[in-house]
């Protein structure tokens, strides 16, 4: 397909769809206002057990991961040269600008404390890796911000506002890079050898890069080093329980187990998203492109069988197979990587939408699965005593359908009031 720059959805911003979203989320700030009223104890069925439930468990952990698209696409276009993805690049922005925002306001409801959200701004621990994993998200939000940038600059004529952008974001990268390698070595000196170096290589790398024209390169560098961090970071959380993570699970190579599974959800994502946009706005299925991307999926979805089973095997979970949280686990891996990488490692699959699509869900709802598992199904409860369990009570669940809604709803929002999408001639809508 050639493209001719980017275009909104010329279509009513009130339709069926964006009506029913809207009052989902109305449902779901109902719920959230009662769970403040109430407080966490009455709105949910959360206990000191279970401190962590589904919003953790899927608003969080699973909201962060499928926001991956952001980090993966900008990457493979601006630093790796994969021009064909272009058109890509800027819907997977918008939906990791949605989906961290969201994060975050999921986390403000799970909070015990929500106006001490403040607190890491000022306090410094030198070894929690919700830390590093909160300022992760709040310079990321950032990043993906001043990605989104251009298609508001486009949609209103801001050229000179675009030429400062232009100008600034590099130097702004450098400073967030330097100031987050002080936050988290606590050292001037590594801080001020990291913006000497940043400094640098924002004054080489455009000459470098100047034949992959869009975002200053610095701008994805440092897009794709916050998002490696705290994608490997809510990992490390459940180092914290040895004892009570199931040996399926629990291993010291949880961060690198989240970190490739979120690449490899972040090309399912693209696929996912692209392809229910196509047919919502009626427009092109980008074939060729999303193809590339599950190509690149199934490299991950492969290397990491390979990764997990080892790490399994060395951890001695294999010992619970015949278990049910063994069937959980060869369920999980069917789901979210045999079956797809099989589909996706087929050149033939990989051409055909329905297939393509299909194999992107798998993996999608499969590295759900896998978070879930972590966060609730492969907790072993018997180490605290028995008789524990947990479901998400009505406002949790509703809460959480509100989240899901509002993404839907704004992004409903932001295609049609920003150019988002590629353009193309008419022949080839």
């Amino acid at each position: 397909m050639s493209s001719l720059g980017y275009e909104r959805v010329k279509r009513s911003y009130v339709t069926l769809g964006s009506v029913i979203l809207f009052l989902l989320m109305l449902i779901g700030f109902i719920a959230a206002v009662q769970r403040y009223a109430q407080g966490l104890g009455a709105a949910t069925n959360l206990s000191d057990q279970y401190p962590w439930g589904i919003w953790i468990a899927f608003d969080v952990l699973c909201g962060v991961a499928l926001a991956a698209g952001g980090f993966i696409t900008a990457g493979v276009v601006y630093i790796f040269g994969g021009k064909k993805y272009h058109g890509l690049v800027r819907p997977a922005i918008l939906t990791a600008l949605l989906g961290y925002t969201f994060v975050a306001v999921a986390l403000l409801v799970d909070l015990g404390i929500p106006w001490h959200i403040w607190h890491p701004i000022i306090y410094w621990p030198p070894h929690s890796a919700m830390f590093e994993v909160a300022w992760c998200v709040m310079l990321y939000l950032t990043v993906l911000a001043l990605e989104f940038a251009p298609s508001v600059f486009e949609r209103f004529g801001w050229d000179g506002l675009h030429n400062v952008w232009k100008a600034l974001v590099p130097w702004y990268c450098v400073a967030a890079l330097a100031f987050f390698t002080l936050i988290m070595s606590h050292s001037w000196v590594y801080a001020i050898i990291a913006l000497v170096v940043l400094a640098i290589l924002a004054m080489l790398l455009p000459s470098a890069f100047a034949s992959r024209p869009g975002a200053p390169v610095v701008l994805i560098i440092a897009g794709i080093l916050f998002s490696t961090a705290h994608q490997s970071s809510l990992g490390s959380l459940f180092l914290l329980v040895p004892d009570k993570l199931s040996r399926l699970w629990y291993s010291p190579m949880l961060p690198v187990n989240f970190f490739i599974t979120a690449v490899a959800v972040g090309f399912a994502m693209v696929i996912f998203e692209a392809t229910i946009a196509a047919r919502a706005f009626n427009r092109p299925v980008e074939k060729e492109p999303l193809a590339g991307m599950g190509k690149y999926a199934s490299w991950i979805l492969w290397i990491y069988l390979v990764v997990r089973l080892v790490d399994v095997g060395i951890q001695g979970g294999f010992a619970e197979i015949g278990t049910t949280r063994g069937f959980i686990f060869i369920l999980e891996m069917l789901i979210a990587v045999i079956i797809p990488a099989l589909m996706l490692s087929s050149a033939s699959l990989r051409r055909n939408t329905g297939a393509l699509f299909f194999a992107a869900l798998l993996v999608v709802l499969g590295v759900v699965f896998n978070r879930f598992n972590v966060t609730l199904s492969g907790m072993d409860m018997t180490t605290i005593g028995s008789g524990y369990s947990y479901f998400p009570s009505i406002q949790e669940i509703l809460i959480t359908v509100g989240v899901i809604a509002a993404i839907m709803f704004f992004y409903n929002i932001a295609v049609k009031m920003f150019p988002v999408f590629e353009r193309h001639s008419a022949s080839e809508m």
